[in-house]
């Protein structure tokens, strides 16, 4: 059983399956009505249905994702492209300044709204995308599914490291968009997420994370909404170990001045 399989498709890809999927009733509904204008229907010819389906996709869809993310970025994104697609046919056919000047008025905003936030569309995709290859690379051996989910933290050993060096070690990562740091008065926290965004994180322990005590102390944890990503319920101490094991794997290789090997084996899971 290959890796790629093992964790549920990212939100992202509906977009692409929603918009071939609209694309498909857009010719079917074009196709009803040129036959009914042959039969002598006076209707028009722009298949409307299919611009107001795709713009509530992109509106319940931005409502899901601010849900799932908590960022508010996704359900103004929704609503505008919504909007957008809705108003298009009508401003398209129509013979109004109204209709035309809406439609252009949203697409300025639209322009402008996604470049004034693209380092967080930016930040948030690239979080998501490593963290569901950190979660690859750890569930990449296991097999067993017997014991589900526990709230508790694991325990994953000592790590016999300096702080400095595993300072230096989670800003490289998060330079890399791979985690986002946390520190506490006597630990550092590694945060990543499937679910809800790191850019709206307060609190560390919101979300899936290693911590490392001053002492050397590792523990891992899982959230319950990350773990269900997976598509079978994997042991979840093996899970938490491996997923140490990841990070210990990583700190080996910063501190052999290998840091392209972390980035390599990222983009090695499938």
């Amino acid at each position: 059983m290959r890796n790629q399989s093992k964790l549920r498709m990212s939100v992202g890809l509906f977009y692409p399956i929603a918009i071939f999927t609209c694309y498909i009733i857009a010719v079917l509904e074009w196709g009803i009505r040129k036959w009914l204008i042959e039969e002598g229907t006076e209707i028009s010819h722009f298949p409307f249905l299919t611009y107001i389906i795709c713009g509530a996709f992109f509106a319940l869809m931005g409502i899901f994702q601010w849900f799932k993310y908590r960022l508010y970025i996704y359900p103004v994104l929704g609503i505008l492209v919504g909007a957008l697609c809705i108003q298009g046919p009508y401003a398209i056919s129509g013979s109004t300044f109204f209709l035309k000047g809406s439609y252009f008025i949203t697409l300025i905003i639209l322009a402008l709204f996604v470049i004034l936030n693209w380092s967080t569309f930016y930040g948030q995709e690239r979080y998501e995308l490593n963290a569901r290859r950190l979660f690859k690379l750890a569930g990449e051996r296991i097999f067993e599914t017997a014991d589900g989910f526990t709230d508790r933290p694991f325990s994953a050993g000592e790590l016999s490291v300096s702080r400095k060096s595993i300072a230096g070690f989670a800003r490289f990562l998060e330079g890399k968009y791979v985690i986002r740091i946390f520190y506490e008065e006597n630990t550092i926290f590694f945060d990543f997420s499937l679910n809800k965004s790191l850019l709206a994180v307060v609190n560390p322990r919101e979300v899936s994370h290693i911590a490392i005590a001053d002492t050397g102390a590792m523990t891992v944890f899982i959230t319950e909404s990350d773990y269900r990503q997976y598509r079978r319920t994997y042991n979840f101490n093996q899970l938490c170990q491996s997923l140490g094991e990841v990070f210990k794997r990583f700190l080996e290789y910063y501190e052999q001045g290998l840091e392209n090997r972390i980035i390599t084996e990222l983009k090695s899971a499938r």
